[in-house]
């Protein structure tokens, strides 16, 4: 098929029809996403009754969009707030308010509504279907460009999306594990996912198959995890844990800190963090149990290298960039654990 092209079909559904499918799990509004859910402010739930008066006033609404998987089943990729509002009023979760046209409805829940309860279960809303033969690298742009509006996704987000997995859930799992540390550029709980990702992407010594893209490689990679064994989980899930205590052990509550500015930084630096863990995490515990001062010492000096704050430049994420901080430290590594 024409690869810039999508194979999709519309289909009308009624409100009643499309919970009875996120019910049993044939229409899937990703937790991820429900975590994202606006309309829900502290200061009430007037959007949220907003939309449900425009529903009872019949306005036409804008179209919501799905994704087909491979077991023909439908992920929300926009339209999210929409059907979780929906979702949530079948559900009592909320009263109406600030009601104009139905001013007769305000403090009302669906279970409240009479009459007007069988018109909101019969209205449709219509929806375009993205077919699962569509090119994921497709799906994925179609996602990006509809999820630009006001609750605007995160990359990782959109990948936790498109490539569900046990996986997938390993990282969510890990990244609790960074969750008392704040790192620089990283605003929420997704991006604390994609460090985990970016941990176990970029492990190979020779970053083989790295092209300076970083979104799109970490897409790849995590493609490539769908079908993952549980005693695969297990390894990487051990991976990451003797990793992350390597460095904790050596580092203490300065892990992932430039040693050089310390004293001025607060947040953790995803360079030092992709350092630490993919070097400081190939050594054995008691390798590190027994130099932990000296790699410490050793790791300032790196941090005070002229040429290792070259890497640290608006490139720091090239191939060359990582490749060469790597042989730096490790340079200085060497030194300390192969007296």
């Amino acid at each position: 098929m024409n690869t810039k092209h999508l194979n999709l079909f519309p289909i009308d559904y009624p409100f009643e029809t499309l919970i009875s499918r996120v019910k049993e799990g044939k229409l899937k509004l990703d937790p991820d996403f429900q975590r994202k859910y606006k309309w829900d402010k502290p200061r009430g739930w007037k959007r949220a009754s907003k939309f449900i008066e425009s529903c009872l006033m019949r306005i036409p609404l804008p179209s919501c969009y799905f994704a087909e998987d491979s077991q023909s089943n439908h992920l929300v990729i926009d339209g999210v707030q929409r059907l979780t509002t929906i979702q949530k009023f079948f559900n009592d979760e909320f009263a109406l308010e600030g009601m104009t046209a139905f001013s007769e409805l305000e403090g009302k829940r669906f279970s409240e509504l009479g009459e007007l309860k069988s018109d909101l279960e019969t209205t449709t809303i219509r929806c375009i279907v993205l077919r699962k033969d569509n090119p994921q690298e497709l799906i994925r742009e179609i996602f990006a460009r509809l999820n630009q509006g006001s609750v605007i996704l995160t990359d990782q987000e959109i990948r936790h999306a498109l490539y569900p997995s046990k996986f997938n859930e390993l990282l969510d799992e890990l990244s609790s594990e960074l969750e008392s540390y704040k790192f620089n550029h990283i605003k929420d709980e997704s991006g604390k996912s994609e460090l985990v990702l970016r941990f176990f992407a970029l492990a190979t010594a020779d970053l083989s198959g790295y092209s300076d893209r970083l979104k799109e490689y970490l897409d790849t990679y995590l493609s490539s995890k769908k079908d993952v064994s549980e005693e695969l989980i297990e390894e990487f899930r051990d991976k990451f844990h003797t990793a992350l205590s390597n460095c904790k052990k050596v580092f203490g509550d300065d892990v992932f800190l430039n040693l050089a500015r310390k004293k001025n930084m607060k947040l953790k630096t995803i360079v030092h963090y992709e350092l630490q863990m993919y070097s400081i995490g190939q050594l054995s515990p008691e390798i590190v149990e027994k130099y932990a001062i000296e790699i410490r010492k050793k790791y300032e000096e790196l941090c005070n290298n002229d040429d290792f704050l070259r890497t640290l430049s608006r490139s720091s994420q090239t191939r060359s960039s990582i490749m060469k901080r790597r042989r730096l430290w490790e340079n200085l590594l060497s030194t300390v654990i192969n007296e």
